[in-house]
């Protein structure tokens, strides 16, 4: 597992946060986790990851990920969700 960058990290706890789970499970959360293929996100918890990244980074994760075709949101991984973040300006 690589390194997570400061925003990998960020977007890690903020899907500790949404998902309600504890330190131990944040612990085996990368950069190559996949939202739906590994952590099993409803869409529920996509919504409020959404909302979280809109407030604290300012971004609209909701629109980019409306823009995404199935194959992408199925892999959809932390790190992509952080240069996302980093690619919008994101800034907490």
């Amino acid at each position: 597992m690589s390194t997570p960058t400061t925003t990998e990290h960020a977007v890690a706890e903020l899907l500790r946060e949404v998902t309600g789970e504890d330190a131990e499970w944040l612990a085996g959360i990368g950069p190559a986790t996949r939202l739906d293929g590994d952590l099993f996100l409803d869409s529920i918890e996509v919504a409020a990851l959404a909302g979280r990244l809109t407030d604290v980074f300012g971004v609209d994760f909701a629109g980019h990920v409306a823009g995404l075709e199935l194959e992408a949101l199925l892999t959809l991984s932390v790190a992509d969700v952080a240069s996302y973040v980093d690619a919008s300006g994101g800034s907490a």
